[in-house]
């Protein structure tokens, strides 16, 4: 069976190809279109299809759109309809507003015509449509390993629920409660990401922030706003999602800072706040899912499940022995659940995969079209014996270099095959990659890449999880080893590790573990092949990045290109 899954309907835009229950291909359409989460997310556009996504994915499968059986969209149409409620705190014809969610679901009527006359099939009999949050579940529990599991679902919304609570039990995810609107957790980053002077896409950038402040300071005016207790009880009147001004955020905590208006530390103790109570709130949860579901093992998703600080605790510290985050957790990554989920519903066997089948499913390139970007681009380049050993002799004399191989990694975390490579040992290198080459803000840290191997001989890993692989927790480094890597030891002496082993990624490992021998530290400096921009996916995209910015080197599959 060959189910298309979709998801186009807010942000990260996306779209995957899953055959018999295997994951052939799935990627983010902002890799394609080089437009930040593939679109923006409008009451108007919900019909604007993943096309070049999707045009890939049948691509790589060798799938003609006459040999889809399904095609599975990450939201359910109905199940909006039967739980909206407008907002008072909207602006009318945008989000929450009765004008807005008429434009919205007009869209939403539309995406079967829009899947017909881009593929030139009627698709309007194969259409399933997959509630946001259980595609979300599905796309972390049945990679999972596990024939049983419990499923915690983090995010901003999806049809009218922020968060779902259901259990894994062999091919069926169970539903057992959830949160409403306003009770977003994900909203609430949003709008104070936006508050502190960043977009509401910039989670990340306050999770770092927040390591450099005091929750204490702005502990009992979060309280105030949030409630007090282990799930949130939150105010929107003081948080107004649906609303563009600050107002009511401000009495709390002064003003707004503006973008690009430097930092006090009153913005840097109100990040502290936020990811204090991120951390709370998400071990309450784990909490009451584990009451509910007395698993061993805990699948979490959701955009919220990006926060490596907090699963790093929950992981910990929670009530589950271990804990499976897969590489994409945020709606890029429910193509995938989408089409999990319509193949077993419609009748699919299905194999368990393992825990590490779905985070390189991305385009590749041969070397002909290697050598035919080289060209277009005017850079000379050659052929390397060992582009491997090359690399790390490069890296270990302070060169930073770009490193595009293989399948691109799916979710917004490069793995090791669109990456941008340094020493850590180099305690400069994180000011000179921030400044000359990322060209983002000077507190940003940087993550190891670290043999598998080897990982605890330099971090307190603590529990096993496999989403180590995926850059998904901070986690200690140990202290005699934190002055040794610098550059990847983050100001709470924490990493951001991303374990490789040589049965995923081989030629990764490789490069580690040549610079191991040279070096005698095993890991690497990682970080996203882009300067504020999506990750490369093409080796055009490489080479625009590599002539744009200070970048030393770049190797694509065999071939290697310097400054020199």
């Amino acid at each position: 069976m060959n189910v298309l899954g979709i998801n186009c309907v807010f942000h990260e835009s996306s779209a995957a190809l899953v055959v018999d229950g295997n994951v052939i291909a799935a990627a983010e359409e902002e890799r394609f279109n080089r437009i930040k989460h593939g679109k923006p997310a409008l009451v108007s556009n919900a019909d604007t299809l993943p096309s070049r996504a999707i045009a890939f994915c049948l691509r790589q499968a060798g799938i003609e759109p006459e040999e889809i059986d399904l095609v599975a969209v990450a939201f359910d149409p109905q199940l909006r309809h039967e739980t909206f409620q407008v907002d008072p705190l909207s602006v009318d014809g945008d989000w929450g507003s009765a004008r807005g969610e008429a434009l919205f679901r007009t869209g939403l009527a539309r995406i079967p015509e829009r899947i017909s006359g881009l593929l030139g099939v009627d698709c309007a009999a194969m259409v399933r449509w997959i509630p946001h949050h259980v595609a979300h579940a599905a796309s972390a529990y049945y990679p999972c390993g596990d024939d049983a599991a419990a499923v915690l679902v983090v995010d901003g919304i999806g049809e009218s629920a922020t968060a779902l609570l259901g259990a894994g039990k062999g091919t069926l995810i169970e539903p057992l409660g959830d949160l409403r609107y306003p009770h977003s957790i994900g909203f609430v980053w949003e709008k104070l990401s936006a508050y502190l002077g960043f977009s509401p896409y910039d989670a990340s950038k306050v999770m770092g922030l927040a390591s450099y402040g005091d929750p204490r300071t702005y502990a009992s005016a979060f309280a105030e706003i949030v409630g007090e207790g282990l799930e949130p009880e939150i105010r929107t009147d003081a948080f107004e999602f649906r609303l563009p001004g600050f107002a009511a955020l401000e009495q709390h905590f002064g003003p707004r800072r503006l973008p690009g208006e430097p930092l006090d530390q009153r913005h840097i103790d109100v990040a502290a706040a936020l990811q204090s109570w991120n951390n709370r709130t998400i071990l309450g949860l784990a909490e009451r899912m584990h009451r509910l579901h007395p698993a061993e093992t805990l699948c979490f998703s959701g955009g919220v499940a990006l926060n490596c600080t907090t699963n790093w605790l929950l992981k910990e510290e929670g009530p589950f022995s271990r804990v499976f985050i897969p590489s994409a957790p945020h709606d890029g990554g429910t193509a995938i659940g989408a089409a999990f989920a319509a193949f077993h519903a419609s009748g699919g066997s299905f194999p368990k995969s393992s825990s590490t089948s779905c985070e390189y499913t991305g385009p590749e390139y041969s070397d002909e079209q290697i050598l035919a970007a080289f060209a277009q681009a005017g850079v000379t380049s050659h052929r390397s014996p060992d582009i491997a050993r090359e690399v790390a002799r490069r890296i270990a004399g302070g060169e930073v270099v770009g490193w595009f191989q293989g399948r691109m990694e799916l979710g917004p975390r490069a793995l090791g095959n669109r990456s941008l490579l340094a020493d850590p040992r180099d305690p400069g290198i994180r000011d000179m990659l921030n400044d000359k080459v990322k060209h983002r803000e000077a507190f940003r840290p940087f993550a190891p890449s670290v043999l598998a191997e080897r990982a605890r001989d330099w971090f307190d890993l603590g529990r096993d999880s496999e989403s180590f692989h995926f850059m998904l927790f901070t986690c200690p480094v140990l202290p005699a080893m934190a002055s040794r890597i610098p550059a990847v030891v983050h100001v709470d002496g924490t990493s951001r590790v991303q374990t490789v082993s040589a049965e995923i990624n081989p030629r990764y490992h490789r490069l580690i573990s040549a610079f191991d021998e040279l070096t005698g530290v095993p890991m690497v400096l990682n970080t996203s092949f882009n300067d504020s921009e999506p990750i490369v996916c093409t080796p055009a995209d490489a080479l625009a990045t590599f002539l744009g910015t200070r970048i030393d080197a770049v190797a694509i599959g065999d071939h290697l290109a310097t400054r020199a």
